[in-house]
């Protein structure tokens, strides 16, 4: 049974949270908030809620384990290249007609 490390996930999120939080939101999605006309409180709100999505995400990408009890064990390399190989002979192109 696959079980959410909720503690340890709870304290990453608490992490980056601080980080997000105390970084000034960069002037150019400002200025693209201004443009959509979104106030202040909305474009911090969208930084907030792009900065939480990103982190989680990069970290379940990298290191999944930390957060998700028992992880499999697998040769990321491998895993890697099945997801960005075209299925069929291994890759090579067909000869030309």
């Amino acid at each position: 049974m696959t079980i959410i490390q909720r503690d340890a996930l709870h304290a990453f999120i608490d992490r980056q949270l601080v980080r997000i939080e105390t970084t000034p939101v960069p002037p150019e999605l400002a200025e693209l908030g201004a443009c959509e006309r979104f106030g202040p409180d909305e474009i911090a709100a969208l930084w907030c809620g792009a900065g939480i999505a990103s982190q989680i995400g990069l970290a379940l990408m990298l290191d999944p384990g930390a957060f998700v009890d028992p992880w499999p064990d697998v040769d990321a390399e491998a895993a890697l290249g099945a997801l960005v190989q075209p299925p069929g002979d291994g890759g090579s192109s067909p000869a030309a007609a």
